[in-house]
């Protein structure tokens, strides 16, 4: 009888267990709301930007905004069609929002290790102008370099500007 007993002891056991482990798992897969924007990679030729539809979750238009730099860092290496032209250096892009724009700033070791040329240079920018002026809210994107406004990124494109986006790029 006492083994009976010892059974059902470790089954009442198990049972808990499995049915907090399905709760928790019900938890962690709660809803979370997403945005559907457009995310803007340069082409296998690197002559061109491509819109490419993803999906962001929702948040403040400051969090959001990080999320489009970032998700642009990460780039879709597996997708043969695109590019990562901006290197691969955790929080080398920043977002803040000052009203309708977002100002981005570029760390030096992005800038550092960025690919050379006039057009490179011009697909990078608008690659993130184009992508950040999807989200809502968003009408114009400024940069710094370590936070610092700079006379130019690369040498060719000035960074004094406020910038819009150029879907011709």
């Amino acid at each position: 009888m006492k083994k009976k007993a010892g059974c059902l002891g470790y089954f009442t056991y198990f049972l808990i267990f499995v049915l907090t482990i399905a709760a928790v798992a019900q938890g962690r897969g709660a809803h979370v709301p997403v945005t559907e924007t457009r995310l803007y990679f340069v082409d296998a030729e690197m002559l061109r930007l491509v819109p490419v539809k993803t999906s962001i979750p929702e948040g403040s238009t400051e969090r959001m905004a990080q999320r489009v730099l970032d998700e642009l860092v990460d780039g879709r290496d597996s997708n043969r069609k695109i590019r990562r032209v901006i290197p691969k250096i955790k929080g080398g892009l920043k977002a803040r929002v000052d009203g309708e724009t977002v100002c981005v700033d570029i760390s030096r070791a992005v800038a550092d290790n960025h690919p050379e040329g006039r057009d490179l240079e011009v697909l990078t920018i608008y690659q993130i102008v184009n992508s950040l002026t999807e989200l809502d809210g968003v009408k114009t994107v400024k940069f710094t370099i370590d936070g610092v406004t700079q006379r130019d990124f690369m040498g060719y494109i000035d960074m004094r500007e406020t910038f819009v986006p150029d879907y011709f790029v």
